[in-house]
């Protein structure tokens, strides 16, 4: 049996735009923006893989602590359809950084728990 990948697609609302001058007035309209990313997932065993994926990512953050302008996962909302993030628009990288971590974590743990 080949097992499927968790996927997380981005797709958040259209008010934030990637070019530079879209980013500045995102930033200047609204102190913060809603990220939103679809959850692609089978039964759940995928879910309880992202639920550890997240714990572990969660433990990482309060022990060795996060830099000032870094966004804490602890913030994201999470749901069997979809993650929710409320940021800053200027965080939004680190949280597609933590986002991508989080399913790469999350698909390995899944794989490891693949009877041979």
């Amino acid at each position: 049996m080949e097992v499927s990948e968790i996927g997380l697609v981005e797709v958040s609302a259209g008010g934030e735009s990637t070019s530079l001058n879209g980013d500045a007035l995102a930033m200047a309209a609204s102190p913060t923006i809603t990220l939103r990313f679809l959850l692609s997932t089978e039964g759940g065993r995928s879910l309880e893989a992202l639920r550890n994926a997240r714990r572990s990512l969660l433990r990482e953050e309060w022990t060795r602590g996060r830099g000032p302008e870094e966004p804490s996962l602890e913030d994201a909302v999470f749901s069997v359809k979809e993650i929710l993030w409320v940021v800053r628009p200027d965080q939004r990288a680190w949280c597609l950084e933590k986002i991508e971590e989080l399913r790469r974590r999350a698909n390995l743990l899944l794989m490891e728990a693949e009877p041979s």
